[in-house]
This record gives structure tokens, sequence and C-alpha cells, in this order.
């Protein structure tokens, strides 16, 4: 009985040893969610513009290339700064960053769901 208890204390120490520690996203970073609902439309502002055969990352405004992402950005009201320092700090936290893959997964299949429900 003695050992038993000693192995599942070691296993218990083992086990919350092991866990990943909580990375703290500052404030000056999306959260999660926030990063999620800008990514999600940048993509599928990109895939519409591929399915239209126009290049996603530029496009001529009278005259001068504007990247189409700042649309995104203002619809979101942020800054390109505050989305680079966000995509780069979630970029260094890949455990983060699929958690943010993750809910623009959940959320695109919830727009295909509603998408099928109308037909």
């Amino acid at each position: 009985m003695g050992r038993r208890i000693i192995f599942v204390f070691i296993c218990l120490v083992f086990v919350a040893c092991s866990g990943e520690k909580a990375v703290v996203i500052p404030d000056s970073v999306l959260s999660k969610e926030k990063m999620a609902e800008v990514m999600l439309d940048i993509h599928l502002m990109e895939a519409s513009m591929n399915i239209s055969g126009v290049n996603p990352n530029k496009i001529d405004l009278a005259g001068s290339k504007v990247p189409l992402n700042i649309d995104v950005l203002k619809k979101h009201n942020l800054t390109k700064k505050q989305y680079d320092e966000s995509f780069s700090f979630y970029s260094n936290h890949p455990e983060l960053l699929s958690q943010v893959y993750q809910q623009i997964l959940n959320d695109l299949s919830k727009l295909q769901a509603e998408v099928s429900n109308k037909k």
C-alpha cells in the first residue's frame, strides 16, 4: 500500500512539473479572440481575391499600391503596428498561435453552417 501511495505521489509531481507555464499575453498584444477575428477577416479577404484572380497582397488604387489588409485593420480599428506586434508575439508562441487558428477553424465552421442553412 505504501509503494502505491509513493507511486501515485511521484506521478502527480511528474505531471505537475511537466505542465507548460502559462504565457502571459502583454496588454499591447491583441487577445487570442481578437487576433482570431482579424486573421479570419484577412484570410477571407485573401481567399476572395485569389478566387477572383487579383493579387491579394496589393491592388492598384488610384495609381498607388495599397496593401488590402489595411481595410481589415481599419474595420477592427487597429494600426498595422498593433497587428504586426501581435502577429510577431503569436508567431513566437506556437502553442498560442495554434489556439488562435483553432478559433479561426471554429469560426469558419460556423460560417459554413450558416451558408449551408441559407440554401
